[in-house]
């Protein structure tokens, strides 16, 4: 199943999946073809994300973070539980839209994540 990251097709080693009612995601791997990064606790089944500005933590089965950057925090809440499996977080792949403000589509089976701030391609 591809990815569009910024218009372009992306191969990733998870694909994204329906639990529930709601398609999730890997958070490391769409975070790092983001150019962002990911640090994982794995005995607080926290991970903060950085997509430069802005860093995000996330916790396991909690729906409420605080965004921030340069000071300024915004309050989000997520479509779905994030959860933790073989010590990889999964997220709605709506979180990229509610934590750092990417245009987000979950289309034919194909997940597309843009920064509508940079051109496409």
């Amino acid at each position: 199943m591809p990815y569009l990251i910024q218009g372009k097709s992306v191969s990733l080693a998870t694909e994204p999946f329906l639990e529930g009612d709601k398609h999730f995601v890997s958070l490391r791997e769409i975070a790092e073809a983001l150019g962002g990064s990911l640090a994982f606790d794995n005995s607080t089944k926290v991970a903060s994300v950085t997509i430069a500005p802005w860093t995000a933590p996330v916790e396991e089965g909690n729906t409420s973070l605080m965004a921030s950057s340069n000071g300024k925090e915004v309050p989000v809440t997520l479509s779905a539980p994030p959860y933790v499996e073989n010590d990889e977080m999964f997220v709605p792949f709506d979180f990229f839209r509610d934590a750092f403000g990417y245009q987000v589509a979950f289309n034919d089976d194909t997940v597309s994540i843009t920064n509508p701030n940079l051109p496409m391609g």
